[in-house]
């Protein structure tokens, strides 16, 4: 992977882009290794949360109210969390091998490592993927705005998406695979 974007940035405008400070942040390796990952992650979670939908379908598992206000959780829920499980694992994957190339073979340092990871995704998926998703998705079907329930799912699972992927670089960079607390623990 670091081959191939070192063979990319030595085209000579792209070389040039990565002088201004700028765009030398934005362009960088683990930058844009996240963001192709992230979006393989986010392929991954719609491709099993489609599957899982289609076989579970979309029933309604409990139905409450809230402050006046109709709430439903569905089989689309259940679907969420298993592509949710899925997405995770991809992600620990290339995040360790391919993104922060944490390098660390020391049981201690990998134990620390997954805890973090799935600890940090665990928070980012009760947030934005459980509550954030059947909020969102409730909200804009009672609006009614986009009349239909099944375009309100996918706006919220791609409103959600993006809140998911920024959430988990900022925990991935700062507290999973940071520099200092690797060293910390050699």
């Amino acid at each position: 992977m670091r081959k191939l974007y070192d063979k990319i940035f030595s085209i000579k405008i792209l070389k040039k882009l990565t002088e201004i400070p700028f765009f030398s942040k934005l362009l960088s390796y683990e930058i844009l290794s996240y963001l192709f990952f992230g979006v393989m992650t986010t392929v991954v979670n719609f491709a099993v949360f489609y599957v899982s939908d289609k076989i579970l379908g979309g029933d309604v598992l409990v139905g409450f109210s809230v402050f006046s206000h109709g709430f439903k959780i569905t089989l689309e829920d259940v679907s969420t969390a298993i592509a949710w499980i899925f997405a995770v694992l991809f992600a620990y994957v290339t995040n360790k091998l391919w993104v922060f190339e944490s390098k660390s073979r020391k049981a201690s340092v990998i134990i620390k490592e997954i805890i973090s990871f799935f600890g940090a995704r665990i928070i980012s998926f009760v947030v934005f993927e459980s509550l954030g998703f059947m909020l969102l998705r409730n909200v804009l079907i009672n609006a009614g705005i986009f009349g239909s329930d099944n375009v309100c799912k996918w706006i919220a699972k791609i409103a959600v998406s993006v809140a998911v992927v920024i959430f988990n670089y900022i925990m991935s960079k700062l507290v999973v695979f940071s520099k200092k607390k690797i060293e910390a623990a050699k």
